[in-house]
């Protein structure tokens, strides 16, 4: 189940935008804020919309980054092989 909250995020005192959206993604009894836009992509780092950031390290649509966020909440506690 995805829900969404709307805000407009900026640059601590810059007034710069970062992110066209932040919202609230609900994945199971989670709630993990993520930014970004269609344009710039989506993140769960707000830091990722920086200008230097690579577009590459960001999903390129909301329900991309949403099926990430369920594989990794679905993932069994432990070391990776």
């Amino acid at each position: 189940m995805m829900s969404y909250e709307d805000a407009h995020t900026s640059r601590p005192n810059s007034g710069t935008p970062v992110a066209e959206k932040a919202m609230l993604l609900q994945v199971g009894l989670e709630v993990i804020p993520v930014c970004g836009d269609d344009e710039s992509g989506w993140t769960i780092d707000e830091g990722d919309h920086r200008p230097h950031t690579a577009k590459q390290f960001r999903y390129g649509s909301l329900e991309e980054l949403f099926f990430a966020l369920v594989n990794f909440t679905v993932m069994p506690p432990g070391p990776t092989q």
